[in-house]
């Protein structure tokens, strides 16, 4: 099913012709499991950077009043199910990581709702391998999903019931990443195998024997054997003075094997939108995470987002915003924490004890006030003696403007 989409989406683009080339180098490449996909460093590296940012962010349901006035609703399910347990089995951190996993490699995330009673609440949110999830719509158009479970026993799960988190795809079903990028996977499969047995032998001596004089077949024979016997055991080799070892760095071969993989680290991270940098730890690292949180993390959150809303009741739709917290990547730098905390405050954007709770510690009397800085003169009064900042027009943020 996957394929034939593959081929539509791409013949709209491509013509019929070359779509049907490309797809046939995509299915002739061999599968590539969760497991061997996870085993290439590059892969391993982009997954959990991009996991490991995702589940730290605390994700708020936001109660929108009417007039306008948005408010965390910590008593709301949505909220208690995201920051404290999805589910008996799992901590909200590892329920997120999990849906990430599988949103980055097969494209698609699920989660079974399980409701009460009456439907009305969620009680838990569970994930489901994506790979043993299949999306059906019959001939009447309704859409539901059979999950294989591993005890052989398919399940039945309505629309309304199942969490589908999609990435790029044609609205129904995400474009898997191991089915679209096997060609580059089994290439990079292939050489992670070959550098392994490249350098499985530690005691293998690359390098040359040169002899001073002429050595018929048989001398070399007998030498040789008298060699790698001494190779393979302990110690150092002895050879006569007339030989001389010359050790060799990799061969071409190796070098080009190596080259590969490098190739492979920054096609990978191409694949999954991370900053080449990030991997290899050079070029500007804050200019490199600005791009990441922009290009990468928004987009993931705020397709999750979007997913979590249509949980709710249409008639809430309005009612309530779910935003996942990108500010609190700042908590793993000092620096950048203290600065956007100093604007917020100066500015009249957070009270000092709201600060101060987020960076844990208890409030202090007094420190719950709107403030700004009142040092800003009009341009009219620039270099006028008789100033007086109190009789401007400007209005503090703590009272309110006198109605006329």
């Amino acid at each position: 099913m996957l394929f034939s989409w593959i081929k539509g989406i791409i013949g709209n683009y491509l013509g019929v012709q070359r779509s049907k080339e490309f797809v046939s180098i995509v299915e002739d490449a061999p599968s590539a499991s969760v497991e061997n996909v996870l085993q290439i460093p590059a892969v391993w590296q982009c997954v959990t950077l991009i996991c490991n940012t995702f589940k730290s962010l605390p994700i708020n349901v936001i109660r929108i009043d009417k007039d306008d006035k948005r408010t965390i609703d910590k008593n709301h399910y949505l909220y208690q199910l995201l920051n404290y347990e999805p589910n008996q089995e799992m901590t909200p951190s590892e329920f997120k990581s999990t849906m990430c996993l599988n949103y980055l490699l097969s494209g698609n995330a699920f989660a079974k709702i399980n409701r009460s009673a009456g439907g009305k609440y969620i009680l838990s949110l569970f994930p489901l391998n994506a790979e043993q999830v299949e999306i059906i719509k019959d001939k009447g158009r309704v859409l539901y999903y059979k999950y294989h479970a591993p005890d052989n026993k398919d399940e039945i799960i309505e629309a309304s019931n199942m969490l589908h988190w999609k990435g790029l795809g044609n609205g129904l079903i995400g474009i898997s990443l191991k089915d679209f990028a096997r060609s580059t996977l089994s290439e990079a499969v292939s050489a992670q195998n070959s550098a392994v047995d490249v350098f499985r032998n530690k005691g293998k001596l690359n390098g040359i024997l040169t002899a001073d004089s002429y050595m018929d077949k048989g001398q070399v024979k007998s030498f040789l054997e008298s060699y790698n016997s001494m190779k393979t055991k302990s110690g150092i080799p002895v050879i006569p003075s007339a030989f001389k070892y010359q050790a060799l760095a990799l061969s071409p071969a190796e070098t080009q094997l190596l080259e590969t993989r490098k190739y492979n680290a920054e096609d990978f991270a191409k694949w999954f939108n991370v900053p080449a940098g990030l991997l290899s730890g050079e070029g500007d690292l804050n200019d490199l995470l600005r791009y990441f949180y922009k290009t990468e993390m928004l987009p993931v959150c705020t397709s999750f987002e979007e997913v979590l809303l249509k949980t709710l009741p249409a008639k809430d739709w309005t009612k309530y915003e779910i935003k996942c917290e990108l500010s609190k990547v700042n908590r793993a730098s000092d620096t950048e924490r203290a600065s956007l905390n100093a604007t917020y405050v100066q500015n009249g954007i957070k009270t000092r004890n709201e600060v101060r709770r987020e960076e844990g510690l208890k409030d202090i009397e007094g420190c719950d006030i709107l403030t700004a800085q009142t040092n800003l003169a009009p341009v009219d009064q620039l270099g006028k003696d008789n100033y007086d900042p109190t009789q401007t027009s400007q209005t503090p943020l703590t009272t309110q403007p006198n109605k006329q």
